[in-house]
């Protein structure tokens, strides 16, 4: 008995006009429902069930697979298809699960040899971590050896998430997906199924050996989902990689304690720091010059280790990443690694961070070396050629002052590369109090130095009073307090300590000139003649 034409649909990716299963028999997409007379065929009580049975999403999805077999069977029962159609969709089914099982098997085995391959991988390089971590790290064959390794263990999680891929989407042939309870009753339809073969083999229905394929069929796929929850535990699975944690290297609370002892008046800017750098970030802080970003980063390099470095305009990569050897030309001394070979070799003890101080001044060719550091945790060697690995934790801590940012126009994605850019603000002179303390200055000299401060901030052409310099200033004061008792004296020291020219031309020199009397006719107004 043929097929009505409500029982044929068009396969969505072929085209063909193909009988109502779940698949196409052709391609082996998955088919469209067909629209369905509004009175159901009262026989097909065992395809309503499925229906009842049935979820949304994945486990709905599963359940038209799996139960492909019993659907089939009462499409023959009822009529819908004749005998040869039947026998024809079956062998297409049977031929298409048997290919995707054996395909499946052969990624669990494959899954399993890249997971062997890459825990050798690992064992290996944990073993160098150790080297590194002890300053041992630094023959060039070990540096070569970690850095491929690394690449190695790359690539191979790239295979693992291709197989792991391809393995999931094959789950349609197994009960991969399916709860536990929807696999109980998928059971008792199969029993079911196998129950009234006999009496469709008496009705003509089946041959003999056509039974016996459906039956097989139908105890596999009991088998399956058996099999597949017994060794779900033991089957050869990747886990997915865990959510990467940083270690606590350093207690955070102490580390601002200290630091924040030292450095005054950026209690805010130094825990966001802070916080960056346990977060395994980037950062850059931006701030007027003179105002504690270098003592920062030189006390954050004392107490967790890394590389402190300076730049200036004439910095080479070669000094920022591989080294120089100075006495090159006149004997044979030992080559000074540079900052990224220092670390990525394991010499930097501490935590693997680059205080990198004054960075905007690093040349365009430097930062594009830097950047590929910060991004891929790797980097080429300017004197050998080759690409060295820097460790997982690696981040740069760099600062920089705000006229540099506005000179040298930094790219986009250089500074996209900071996960944190933090605004260094002026210090407050409440903090600036503070910091004075130690050199027991007499309260009026304190107030001429902020004084100072404020009207040298207001002017164009005079760089701002820095903090570095108002205790320089100090300093001098403390080590010759007989002589700076005279007025003048100090006015001559606060001159040559606090005025400074952006530039030297007439513009300058007149504010120059300006700052020198105001400083002359504040100090007269409160101590009496300066001569």
């Amino acid at each position: 008995m043929g097929m009505t034409e409500e029982e044929y649909v068009i396969c969505p990716e072929c085209k063909s006009l193909v009988p109502h299963t779940p698949v196409c028999i052709y391609c082996g997409a998955k088919l469209p429902r067909p629209k369905r007379k509004e009175k159901e065929d009262s026989s097909l009580t065992l395809e309503a069930q499925i229906e009842e049975v049935s979820e949304e999403g994945v486990q709905g999805r599963l359940g038209r697979y799996l139960l492909w077999r019993v659907r089939l069977l009462e499409l023959l029962r009822s009529g819908k298809v004749s005998r040869e159609v039947f026998e024809q969709l079956y062998r297409e089914y049977s031929s298409v699960t048997k290919k995707a099982i054996e395909r499946r098997r052969r990624l669990e085995e494959e899954l399993e040899g890249i997971v062997k391959v890459m825990e050798e991988r690992r064992r290996r390089l944990e073993e160098l971590d150790v080297l590194r971590s002890n300053g041992l790290l630094v023959k060039e064959e070990l540096l070569d050896e970690y850095s491929k390794l690394k690449s190695e263990i790359e690539e191979l999680e790239r295979q693992a998430a291709r197989v792991r891929f391809q393995h999931r989407a094959l789950g349609w042939v197994s009960s991969e997906g399916l709860s536990a309870d929807m696999a109980s009753k998928f059971s008792e339809r199969f029993q079911k199924a196998l129950l009234y073969l006999p009496t469709m083999v008496s009705q003509g229905l089946l041959s003999p050996g056509m039974e016996e394929e459906v039956r097989e069929g139908l105890l596999e796929t009991l088998k399956v989902l058996e099999r597949e929850r017994a060794v779900e535990e033991s089957q050869p699975k990747l886990e997915e990689p865990a959510e990467v944690r940083r270690e606590e290297p350093f207690d955070e609370e102490t580390l601002f304690a200290e630091v924040s002892s030292v450095v005054f008046g950026h209690d805010d800017e130094i825990r966001r720091v802070i916080k960056a750098i346990k977060m395994g970030d980037n950062v850059l802080i931006l701030g007027r010059h003179g105002e504690g970003k270098t003592e920062l980063l030189l006390q954050l390099h004392r107490r967790l280790g890394g590389v402190y470095f300076h730049c200036n305009e004439e910095v080479s990569e070669r000094e920022i990443i591989a080294g120089f050897n100075p006495s090159a030309f006149v004997g044979e001394n030992p080559i000074h690694n540079g900052c990224l070979m220092q670390i990525a070799s394991g010499a930097a003890k501490g935590l693997p961070i680059a205080f990198i101080d004054d960075i905007m001044k690093l040349r365009p060719k430097t930062q594009v070396i830097l950047f590929e550091a910060m991004n891929n945790k790797e980097f080429t060697n300017p004197v050998d050629g080759r690409k060295y690995t820097l460790p997982e934790g690696f981040s740069v801590v760099s600062a920089s002052n705000l006229e540099s940012v506005a000179q040298e126009m930094p790219d986009a994605a250089f500074l996209d590369r900071f996960g944190k850019i933090v605004m260094w603000g002026e210090t407050p002179d409440d903090a600036m109090r503070k910091a004075l303390e130690p050199y027991r200055l007499p309260e009026w000299v304190v107030e001429f130095l902020l004084w100072v401060r404020r009207e040298v901030g207001e002017m164009r052409y005079l760089v701002p009073v820095s903090f570095r310099n108002i205790i320089k200033f100090a300093k001098e004061y403390n080590a010759y307090r007989q002589l700076y008792q005279d007025t003048g004296e100090l006015w001559k020291l606060a001159v040559d300590r606090l005025l400074k020219m952006r530039v030297i031309n007439a513009f300058g020199l007149k504010e120059y000139e300006e700052a020198r009397e105001k400083m002359k006719r504040y100090l007269e107004g409160k101590r009496g003649r300066v001569t």
